[in-house]
């Protein structure tokens, strides 16, 4: 090569660095530009991650101050994660030509300050070693705010986790893009599983697409569904409703809520409110309400119906001998019966203690209704006749007990009546049944509700008698064979303010059904005893005693003997005087009983008659077991026994069965002398009849007893 290709080579090469040299200084005077533009500082690495220089703004954008930063290296400067992530991103800008979104830490003095990198090479001359420029973005307040849904996104997490209703989401296809754990409990988890999966249940999905329609339609909307957890049927209730982004409808949620034991809680609140607790029954509230809608339709329909009253006859009976577990289960047995006995579409229903109600409906017409209402009547009757056989006190002893009921019958359709008035009418005929002997059917009929209402007034008129001490005793003398004054029977007697005087017979046996006999029995033995005292007091009436009625209800009270006791002490009335009658339906239920309280009496020096002795069932075997002192012969025997020759034996075999028994014997009802010449003939030798004196009020009685005296 000669010597001026060689120096026209060299000035080619000159040129060429010159060229390029201005290269770099245009590309570095814009750099600078750029440089001044950027918000965010600007580092010079090189390789091994030394600071050669940075650029910021301000200082404040670094996270320490430059004279911490320049001449170190990365490792010098960050903790050993943070700068391998540094050299990571140097290597990677030389490799690729670029390096973006990686992320650094730098502890700061107030606290960690976070940095994403932009790495890019810097342009250099040749040989010059690599250099690189970093721009470090501060994204502390980004990783922050990171943190803080990261937080929030974990809380709503345990939220929902911790919900005890299944959560669940779902997109317009059906797919559970969510769900928290009582969902994944109960169904295993569903992500990414349409609502037609196979481990999704028939019922559950039908619910799902009958209701997702409205629900993709903007609507919230609430269903139930039952399901089958381990065995057991579970009813759910669900709230489904759209999931909006920017006001479309992007999917749906819902929550699932067992409801079962509310569903069994209502049920059990709706038996309670409906039905009777003991026989299942409809209650009296469910009865009327049906009883209503009986009488709409069949005035509609134009067809008649019936309604029958129930009432088991001598229920207390049961309760007192055999306990009231027995009792309870006669009336189960008793429903049980009655569901039997009536159609489909029929009502029976318990109107509470032991009355029953049936409501026949579409009866036709009211000559046939009247032939329905008795047969159905009839067969209920019928089938509560046959024994029952219960366990007397919940479980001990079986016994076989025989019932009878009591049947009021009253039709409607044909007229225009409310069903309260309805069931005063049934039970009117029903007591029209009691008075007729009882287990007996009855209907209804203007003269029945006549009568219950003047029972209902005498029953209020009562009470006031109670309260106002309208009562009163009269006495009938009693005598021995030479006709002297032994004693009298206290014969009650109502002094009524506008009836004037009443006698028993028109108001005892309402006393008796409505309980009112044990307290006007009470005041009755009261004043008996008070009586009782004051004769005591005086030598001329001294030995006279006084026989009291007893009705058995009052006999039954738990409280009896105590009761009496405590009046002997309290009027000082001497027992021995006090003679108590009983009658024969008192005795002969639950004889064992009646011996024992009769005992009790007769140790503190009371003495016991059988009233109306022969007009019952009267058995020797517990005639002897009884301690009575005293049978009485009725006066439906004495009465003819000058005329009828079957009445005179029975008079002569009561006087000789007490002689033999070692009783004594009184015969009521002795009106002439004849009477009177015959029983003294056949040994009797106490007396109580019109021959001697009435009933009188204790003035007469007392004038009386002075005539005898003198």
């Amino acid at each position: 090569m000669t010597d001026e290709n060689r120096r026209l080579r060299a000035t080619c090469d000159i040129d060429a660095r010159k060229r390029h040299e201005q290269q770099v200084v245009g590309l570095r005077d814009e750099l600078a530009t750029i440089l001044h533009a950027l918000p965010d500082p600007v580092f010079e690495l090189d390789m091994d991650g030394r600071c050669l220089s940075y650029y910021a703004r301000s200082e404040d954008l670094l996270a320490s101050s430059p004279s911490i930063l320049l001449g170190k290296t990365v490792r010098e400067v960050l903790a050993l994660d943070e700068a391998e992530s540094v050299l990571q991103a140097l290597h990677e800008a030389r490799d690729t030509g670029r390096s973006v979104g990686r992320q650094f830490k730098i502890e700061g003095e107030h606290g960690p300050q976070w940095f994403e990198m932009s790495v890019a090479p810097k342009p250099s001359i040749a040989d010059e070693t690599p250099r690189f420029i970093v721009l470090s973005r501060k994204i502390t307040a980004r990783k922050q705010a990171e943190q803080v849904l990261r937080e929030r996104e974990s809380l709503l997490r345990a939220v929902v986790d911790n919900i005890p209703a299944e959560f669940w989401a779902r997109d317009l296809e059906g797919r559970c893009i969510m769900e928290n754990a009582a969902t994944v409990a109960h169904w295993g988890s569903l992500l990414g599983s349409r609502i037609d999966d196979a481990r999704v249940s028939p019922e559950a999905h039908a619910d799902w697409l009958a209701s997702n329609q409205r629900a993709y339609a903007g609507e919230t909307v609430r269903k139930e569904f039952a399901s089958d957890i381990d065995g057991e049927r579970r009813v759910f209730q669900c709230i489904v409703a759209p999931i909006r982004v920017g006001g479309e409808i992007v999917g749906i949620c819902g929550f699932n809520q067992d409801i079962t034991e509310r569903k069994r809680h209502e049920e059990q609140i709706h038996q309670l409110a409906f039905f009777d607790p003991l026989t299942r029954l409809p209650n009296r509230r469910l009865m009327l309400d049906r009883l209503e809608h009986a009488l709409i339709g069949s005035a509609r329909r134009h067809q008649e119906g019936a309604l029958l009253l129930i009432d088991l006859d001598h229920f207390k009976d049961l309760n007192d001998t055999h306990g009231h577990e027995a009792g309870d289960e006669l009336l189960m047995k008793v429903a049980a019966r009655l569901r039997l006995c009536i159609r489909q579409g029929d009502t029976a229903a318990r109107l509470g203690g032991d009355e029953f109600v049936v409501v026949l409906e579409d009866i036709d017409g009211v000559v046939e209704g009247l032939v329905q209402a008795n047969a159905i009547a009839g067969k209920i009757r019928d089938e509560l006749n046959r024994p029952f056989h219960l366990m007397r006190g919940g479980g001990g002893e079986a016994i076989t007990y025989h019932c009878s009921a009591s049947i009021g019958i009253t039709l409607f359709g044909s007229q225009d009546i409310s069903a309260s008035e309805l069931l005063r009418r049934a039970d009117t005929a029903m007591y029209q049944a009691k008075a007729a002997g009882r287990n007996a059917l009855c209907f209804f009929d203007p003269a029945m509700q006549a009568a219950a209402t003047e029972r209902a007034a005498l029953h209020a008129d009562l009470h006031r008698a109670l309260r106002d001490s309208q009562f009163e005793l009269h006495y009938q003398v009693q005598v021995d064979e030479t006709r002297r004054p032994i004693g009298a029977e206290a014969l009650l007697r109502w002094r009524h303010p506008a009836r004037g005087l009443i006698f028993p017979g028109s108001f005892i046996g309402l006393a008796e059904e409505t309980g009112l006999i044990v307290p006007i029995g009470t005041w009755v033995l009261r004043t008996a005893c008070l009586q009782l005292a004051a004769w005591a007091a005086r030598p001329e009436t001294a030995h006279l005693r006084l026989a009291v009625n007893v009705s058995a209800r009052q006999f039954r009270q738990a409280g009896f003997t105590d009761q009496l006791r405590e009046l002997i002490v309290l009027t000082g009335a001497p027992a021995s005087r006090l003679e108590l009658e009983l009658t024969e339906s008192t005795l002969i239920e639950d004889a064992e009983a009646v011996v024992e309280r009769m005992e009790e009496l007769r140790a503190l020096g009371i003495r016991f008659s059988l009233d109306d002795f022969g007009t019952g069932y009267s058995s020797l075997a517990y005639l002897k077991r009884l301690p009575l002192s005293q049978l009485k012969v009725d006066q439906s025997f004495v009465r003819d026994v000058m005329s009828d020759a079957n009445d005179a034996t029975i008079v002569e075999t009561i006087l000789g069965l007490g002689g033999s028994l070692g009783l004594s014997v009184i015969a009521e009802g002795v009106e002439s002398e004849d009477q009177f010449a015959f029983l003294a003939a056949r040994g009797c030798r106490e007396h109580q009849g019109y021959l001697f004196g009435r009933p009188m009020g204790l003035r007469d009685f007392e004038a009386l007893l002075a005539v005898h005296h003198a």
